[in-house]
């Protein structure tokens, strides 16, 4: 019979150092930029802890059979995890609701719900996208937990179906797992083997859902799985690892996990997963000074429910206006405060929670009113709380929530194509008798001015191609790492390879060009363009408001409305990002690429204004309403006349 994993607490030291490598991560990611690696090594833990579970599936005999056993691994799974999760939801959603922004509710509610349902990492694609995009969904973290979750439920019965009748199940367990690791590996290398499952699924980008998948995290868990399986058979082989090695594992895991370094997102999963499985199968931690051993060994114990705790808490310090000391950006003291609380509670939530439910299983397998009692406060409980979030924040919260609506943006206007997001093909709008074609690419930016190109095309009789992405600037090659994301350049580069295809008779590029984006990189995508189509047209950063991080943002419930001013004097507009683009755009016209301003538009000598004849022309700080994106067609319309 295989026997459970003995209590080792070189293990809940690793968790006690992935927790808190994740929740420093989370609370300044240039500090720590690989702090949320902490996940890949918490895999490979659960591979090591969990796989000796599984097998008892097999092995087990005092429950009555594979089908018993595997009941009662789901039901320890579930007094394991749900009990702390549902209990940490309801409270993270009263906090939520009270001092987040109201514009987070909704996507924090649809990502709660999906994470009930077992769908956690899906739903941080579709609600949040990029793991790494700023001001992120308070349980965007909550992916993890549903990859683990999926793996639970379907490893055990694809364990079944290999290891039917088969005498010896830890000798067909390591090739199973040996097999799932180099499928799995093989999907996360390259992530577009399974874009046609990911299609019907209406996945849209394989790179970046891979970072949530289950098919390519599963060779993490695994490979644990396979430590654990593989560890008595080379026990002589791994207790002559030398002291001086022992520690040298111990400096790689710290430095992977909090040192200020920069690698690429596979290439940093690979390590930490290899540095994971060296430090648990040489129990490395266990050189470490008793003091700390017991800090962390006490951290690794309650790192469930941190993990669980800590996202909500840190959103809320770091972007909630309610949290915001006098006009002090710096928010070092509330970061600091919610990391304590996080620990705290936490600590609370192991106590009273974790420690009450991690044994019911023995204790009772047939107590229908606690099983009841359990679902409810599980599943029925915390999805009633967010269900009734989603349809406030859709509400207003009737009547209760005062804020200025916010203009719709002009980007999202075609129902039948989304002109955000879309790695290809592009949007297309033809016109009948039409023999030019106008692309226009950038990142949010030229989603905003997207209605206005197509308008002013389908009046001269153009046609009208619209390839944009948020936050993706057009830069085909990165030499400040970290400033453009893989998917950015890959959905440039398959940009770029339909413009050598297609040939359009001008390329509008609109961009925000921020004052630390890298001239050469920009320099260098206009200039590949240019080769190509030798008309390109690049707009200037609009006018930009100070206002940021009020103008028609919800605030929390338990703050008065925001009133937005309708205008500001010109020596307080934000100029920082404006001489970036204006360096851009000086370039730009001396080497012959036309360039286009809408300054005079919205600002004359002494003011700018956004609000003219009884509407908003901005819909944020620097992003344009339906009707300021119209008051740019006259200009646009005289340009593409002359060509």
């Amino acid at each position: 019979m295989l026997s459970e994993t003995k209590y080792r607490r070189d293990i809940q030291v690793l968790r006690g150092l992935a927790v808190l490598a994740v929740v420093l991560f989370h609370a300044n990611e240039s500090y720590f930029p690989l702090g949320y690696l902490g996940v890949d090594v918490f895999f490979v833990i659960s591979g090591f802890v969990v796989t000796p579970l599984i097998l008892r599936i097999f092995t087990d005999q005092s429950n009555g059979g594979r089908l018993s056993n595997l009941r009662y691994f789901y039901k320890r799974r579930f007094y394991r995890l749900a009990p702390a999760m549902a209990v940490t939801f309801v409270f993270s959603a009263v906090t939520v609701l009270l001092f987040a922004p109201i514009a987070d509710h909704q996507k924090f509610a649809r990502q709660g719900i999906a994470t009930l349902l077992l769908a956690g990492n899906v739903g941080a694609d579709r609600y949040s996208g990029g793991y790494f995009s700023p001001n992120p969904n308070p349980l965007i973290h909550t992916w993890s937990l549903s990859v683990e979750e999926q793996i639970y439920i379907f490893l055990p019965i694809l364990l079944i179906l290999v290891l039917h009748n088969r005498r010896s199940p830890k000798k067909f367990s390591k090739a199973a797992f040996g097999f799932i690791s180099v499928l799995s590996f093989m999907s996360f290398l390259f992530p577009v083997f399974l874009q046609p499952l990911y299609s019907r699924a209406g996945i849209r980008i394989p790179s970046q859902f891979s970072f949530y998948s289950p098919f390519d995290r599963i060779w993490q868990f695994t490979i644990g799985g396979l430590t654990f399986l593989i560890l008595d058979q080379y026990q002589n082989r791994i207790k002559r690892f030398s002291l001086q090695a022992k520690i040298l594992f111990v400096i790689a895991v710290v430095i992977i996990l909090f040192c200020p370094i920069h690698l690429s997102l596979k290439a940093s999963s690979i390590l930490a997963t290899l540095i994971a499985v060296l430090v648990i199968a040489t129990k490395a931690l266990d050189v470490l000074p008793f003091f700390m051993f017991q800090i962390l060994t006490w951290m690794g114990d309650r790192s469930y429910s941190i993990y669980l705790i800590h996202m909500p808490l840190l959103c809320i310090a770091k972007y909630s206006p309610a949290m915001r000391i006098s006009n002090i950006e710096n928010r070092l003291v509330q970061i600091t405060f919610a990391i304590i609380i996080s620990i705290m509670l936490g600590a609370l939530s192991y106590s009273k929670i974790e420690n009450t439910f991690r044994h019911r299983d023995k204790a009772c397998k047939t107590e229908v009113k606690f099983i009841s009692f359990a679902l409810i406060l599980t599943l029925i409980v915390p999805l009633v709380a967010f269900v009734s979030m989603d349809i406030g924040s859709r509400k207003q919260y009737w009547g209760i929530d005062r804020s200025v609506l916010q203009p719709e943006y002009a980007g999202f206007l075609d129902p039948k194509c989304l002109r955000d997001s879309v790695v290809g093909p592009p949007c297309v709008y033809r016109n009948i008798g039409a023999t030019k074609t106008v692309l226009l690419i950038g990142d949010s930016h030229a989603g905003q001015i997207s209605q206005a190109v197509i308008d002013t095309a389908k009046s001269l009789n153009w046609n009208t191609v619209v390839w944009t992405h948020s936050g993706c600037p057009i830069q085909f090659q990165r030499s400040i790492v970290y400033q453009v994301s893989d998917v950015c350049l890959e959905i440039n580069s398959k940009m770029k390879t339909w413009v050598l295809e297609s040939k359009p008779d001008l390329i509008i590029v609109s961009q925000f060009v921020k004052s630390d984006s890298s001239q050469l990189d920009l320099r260098h995508g206009l200039s590949t363009l240019r080769a190509i189509v030798p008309k390109l047209l690049l707009i200037e950063n609009n006018p930009i408001f100070p206002d940021g991080s009020d103008f028609m943002v919800q605030r929390p419930l338990i703050m008065s409305a925001y009133k937005p001013p309708k205008e500001f004097a010109r020596p307080m507009m934000r100029t920082e990002d404006k001489m970036a683009s204006d360096q851009l755009a000086k370039w730009a016209s001396v080497n012959s690429i036309n360039t286009m301003n809408f300054d005079s538009l919205f600002c004359d000598v002494e003011v700018c204004k956004r609000y003219a004849n009884g509407v908003w022309l901005y819909r944020d700080d620097d992003h344009f309403s339906i009707e300021g994106a119209e008051l740019i067609i006259p200009q646009l319309r005289i340009f593409l006349k002359q060509l």
